[in-house]
């Protein structure tokens, strides 16, 4: 960007590009620090269940959806949330059994961290009652039998059977919906071998529209720092937990709700220290999912011993300790302000003491914590919009107890914006998400002024256009 103003006559050199604004706000271009596109794209083409209000619903849905693709074809569907249902309990395989017992069905919980399957789907996937649980997941079963629950990793057993789609169309389908809402950088993550031919693919033939700054799956083979067009390998993904909604997400005390339950360490300190050397030889860094405080708490441990590049995914629950030891080591997080929303039943999974310590948004700030914002699509919208509304109100709109017990946690909507503009870049030292001269020309036009809205407008803001690189990438 060279010039921003009424008078570009006056400032642009020979041969450069003017963009006119007739009308609305010019902003940055959003920077979603954590997303999964393959997973957005894939959910977009699925059924729709947030919001679902009991199984009897849940079960309606699958059967319309079974009835229009006809026998054999996969039902798959995305967003429910058990904690929602008037029955007061998970979806089961008989659940779905009774309403598509010819098609396989495959549901992921809203966090994705969990999902229900039908018995045709268990069995395509070659699950069965004696199947062993996989490492760092679990086959939920009542007496012996399979109940179709599926946690943590025994999630893709089922999923991977279920998987439709070239990974091309599907990130196709996230960066559309990305760019609709503003955002010009996603920082993908989990990226697959499959996903990352496709990434490469698109850079190549100069169709990818987003900037991809990709964080990959373990299981990738010979990781190293990559760059083609648009396109950016920078780091490794690891998992130290689950999730809250699951109960997987690690904590240091038992569940309020659920008093045997600790929920799951899928990586201790050691193992953490084994992936952080693996970032650090292939000169990559390592983002580190922790949600629940013992798995921080074992982050950090690592973290204090080794020399490697190490970013926080989430940090969602970080007791005054941990936020001091996050200040001392420097560490980022990237935070999802509209899980304050979604997990609208916190307080009775952790208690209130514990509530009041979860998504601390300010308390990172105040303390120098390095804080950007993200939707982990598909698991929240990929508007950031939406994301500002939550830092913001933070269920107080609601009538989410959240509120009331973490009010001093909320931010302006001024310090919202900036962890999805200026401070994201920052995760990977980069100059984008200001309208500078010498930044790159990543912005959108707005419908209306967001610091001028009041809070209850802020989610209902529209994006008129997008640009990546002075280039129109998307227009209402």
């Amino acid at each position: 960007m060279v010039y921003l103003g009424p008078h570009p006559e006056e400032r642009a050199g020979p041969g450069a590009k003017v963009v006119e604004v007739r009308e609305g706000v010019v902003l940055p271009g959003f920077t979603d620090s954590h997303a999964h596109l393959t997973s957005l794209g894939l959910a977009l083409r699925t059924l729709d269940l947030r919001g679902v209000r009991s199984i009897e619903e849940l079960k309606r849905r699958v059967a319309e959806r079974a009835k229009k693709l006809g026998p054999g074809e996969w039902v798959v569907g995305r967003g429910w949330d058990q904690e929602l249902f008037e029955e007061g309990r998970w979806p089961t395989r008989w659940d779905l059994d009774e309403v598509a017992p010819a098609n396989p069905v495959l549901l992921v919980r809203i966090c994705g961290h969990a999902a229900v399957a039908n018995t045709l789907a268990l069995s395509l996937a070659g699950i069965t009652d004696s199947t062993p649980n996989p490492p760092g997941g679990s086959i939920e079963r009542v007496g012996g039998r399979v109940t179709g629950v599926l946690k943590e990793a025994a999630v893709q057993l089922v999923y991977s059977a279920a998987w439709r789609g070239s990974s091309e169309e599907l990130v196709k389908e996230a960066e559309k919906a990305m760019l609709h809402y503003g955002v010009t950088c996603v920082h993908a993550m989990s990226v697959t071998s499959e996903e990352l031919g496709a990434l490469r693919n698109l850079a190549r033939a100069g169709k990818l529209k987003l900037r991809v700054r990709a964080y990959l799956d373990p299981t990738v083979p010979e990781p190293k720092p990559e760059s083609e067009g648009t396109l950016t390998v920078v780091g490794l993904k690891a998992f130290a937990d689950g999730s809250f909604g699951a109960r997987t997400a690690a904590l240091r005390e038992p569940y309020s709700d659920d008093p045997g339950n600790i929920g799951v360490l899928l990586m201790d300190k050691a193992a953490l220290l084994r992936e952080l050397e693996k970032a650090r030889k292939a000169g990559l860094q390592l983002a580190v999912h922790a949600i629940g405080d013992k798995a921080l708490e074992e982050v950090l441990a690592a973290a204090k011993i080794s020399s490697a590049r190490l970013r926080i995914e989430h940090a969602s629950l970080a007791p005054p300790d941990l936020l001091d030891e996050l200040t001392e080591l420097g560490l980022w997080v990237s935070a999802q302000p509209r899980f304050v929303i979604s997990d609208w039943w916190i307080v009775s999974r952790l208690g209130r003491e514990r509530a009041r310590l979860v998504y601390p948004f300010r308390s990172f700030l105040e303390r120098g914590v390095g804080l950007s914002f993200s939707s982990d699509a598909p698991v929240e919208p990929c508007n950031p919009f939406e994301g500002v509304y939550a830092a913001v109100t933070r269920g107080s709109l609601e009538g989410l107890e959240i509120a009331k017990l973490t009010v001093g946690e909320a931010l302006t909507t001024a310090e919202a914006l900036r962890c999805y503009t200026e401070e994201a870049p920052q995760l990977l030292g980069e100059r984008l998400g200001r309208l500078s001269l010498g930044y790159p020309a990543d912005f959108m036009i707005a419908d209306k002024d967001p610091l001028s809205a009041p809070a209850p407008e802020l989610k209902r803001i529209r994006v008129l256009a997008t640009y990546v690189d002075g280039e129109l990438m998307y227009q209402q």
